[in-house]
């Protein structure tokens, strides 16, 4: 994948509460560690070179629907068969492994928050045609609740969902959605557990919430989460719901 017209460049870690990649200019004419293994871009690059030549959009055959199981002869997945999500479509860009899963990680849990601004200049620029083609009106981040922000202050999900809105001329509605449970982290948890532990998490903004939406997370798995903030959109009126996420693992536990 030729990541070459990318603004890739990592900023300086002072500037990423105010979500600015335009400090990260400066930055060319000093190393850096790339985001994915470690080794220092002297072009100053978040990903060396070798690690963008790892850099690929999913492939392979998927439901159309929740993009996350293992599409049938009817097309859609027997999850969505059996009870089909409150969204139109979801989108998975990566997969959860090489240097975007590297990188993700390496943001939210290894304490290199800089990997936020390119994963989001990243995504922005490997969006889905059919987002290209078809924007929503709105885009709302899945929350994260207080308590999780106090202890670790950095809201991935609403990161990634600046840059896709920036990308796609909609509006950034990070409100429409609260989580009202500090549920525990989804990693770790059987599919099972999943499902309960996001069941009835979120609650929509008592003022309304858009009609069209795009729903953006980091990571799906089961899609369980994004299910749930989905069916708490619709719930409230949203006509229209569509689910992106940076990147899908297939590892449940």
């Amino acid at each position: 994948m030729d990541l070459q017209g990318a603004d890739l460049v990592v900023p300086f870690r002072k500037e990423i509460p105010m979500l600015s990649l335009l400090s990260g200019l400066a930055s060319l004419t000093f190393p850096v560690d790339c985001l994915a293994c470690g080794e220092l871009t002297p072009d100053g690059r978040a990903f060396c070179e070798a690690c963008r030549r790892l850099i690929e959009p999913r492939k392979g055959p998927r439901c159309p629907r929740c993009d996350t199981g293992v599409p049938s002869a009817e097309g859609a997945c027997s999850r969505c068969r059996d009870a089909p999500p409150d969204f139109e479509r979801a989108f998975g860009v990566f997969d959860y492994l090489g240097p975007v899963g590297d990188a993700l990680r390496g943001g939210k849990y290894h304490g290199r928050p800089e990997a936020m601004p390119a994963l989001g200049a990243l995504l922005r620029v490997t969006l889905p045609e059919a987002l290209r083609l078809d924007p929503p009106a709105a885009v709302v981040p899945v929350p994260l609740h207080p308590a999780r922000l106090r202890r670790r202050p950095l809201d991935v999900p609403r990161f990634l969902a600046t840059s896709v809105a920036r990308a796609l001329g909609a509006r950034l509605v990070h409100r429409a959605l609260t989580r009202i449970r500090d549920t525990r982290p989804q990693a770790g948890l059987c599919e099972a557990d999943r499902w309960l532990n996001v069941a009835d998490a979120f609650a929509p903004d008592k003022g309304g919430v858009p009609a069209d939406v795009l729903l953006v997370d980091d990571v799906a798995t089961t899609g369980a989460t994004l299910r749930a903030a989905a069916q708490a959109l619709a719930g409230a009126g949203a006509r229209r719901i569509r689910v992106l996420a940076l990147a899908v693992s297939d590892r449940i536990a």
